[in-house]
């Protein structure tokens, strides 16, 4: 089941929602925040209906959001992490499904998170500058099994009322989401399984980055 799944690169869109920053701390170029991020892909409903207790399997049918209980532990998931993050990160994973269509479902990956993130802090005209703060997650999947994009559907926005650092920095409504990608080289291949990849060009993993602005 896994291998027909991950035979061709699976689109994987999220959105990102900062729900509270804490300290800047410009000397060391890491701030404090807490997100929530969401990511969906599409997938066979026979995947896990069957583990659906009768009252979910209903719900389900009647296009209800239902909750999965133990889904990594029985369906391949994209294997997502945080880029950018400093340290242990404080996480609460949950997976939920929706149906789509006769035999289809979205399934959707919630994620809380809270910690330290790294960020290049601009500091030539401090302390006017406007610096950037950002939320990247990738998977540990390479771009031809997943493909993380900005879901077009879900925004990604910033909660201002819980920006602790208010006396000292404004932040601002905006919110930019970018698609890129990170090339990886190898001196040599041994393995079967990348006999056909090009070492001189490398692999690609994608990643989406969530930023919002303060000054």
């Amino acid at each position: 089941m896994w291998s027909s799944i991950v035979s061709s690169a699976i689109r994987y869109e999220r959105c990102t929602n900062y729900k509270n920053f804490g300290e800047i701390d410009t000397l060391n170029e890491k701030y404090q925040a807490q997100a929530s991020i969401e990511a969906r892909w599409v997938v066979p409903s026979v995947n896990f209906f069957s583990t659906l207790s009768p009252l979910d399997q209903d719900a389900f049918n009647r296009g209800k959001s239902v909750s999965l209980i133990k889904y990594t532990e029985t369906n391949w998931h994209p294997q997502l992490f945080i880029e950018n993050a400093l340290g242990d990160l404080k996480e609460q994973i949950r997976y939920t499904a929706r149906k789509t269509s006769n035999d289809q479902a979205c399934i959707c990956e919630h994620r809380d998170i809270k910690g330290l993130f790294w960020e290049k802090l601009e500091l030539n005209h401090f302390p006017s500058d406007i610096q950037e703060l950002s939320v990247s997650v990738g998977s540990m999947f390479y771009n031809d099994r997943v493909l993380l994009m900005p879901d077009p559907y879900y925004r990604s926005g910033v909660n201002h009322e819980a920006f602790v650092d208010q006396q000292e920095w404004k932040l601002y409504q905006h919110v930019n989401v970018q698609q890129r990608f990170v090339r990886e080289f190898f001196e040599s291949i041994g393995d079967d399984e990348y006999d056909d990849i090009n070492s001189n060009e490398g692999r690609k993993r994608s990643l989406v980055s969530v930023s919002c602005h303060v000054g």
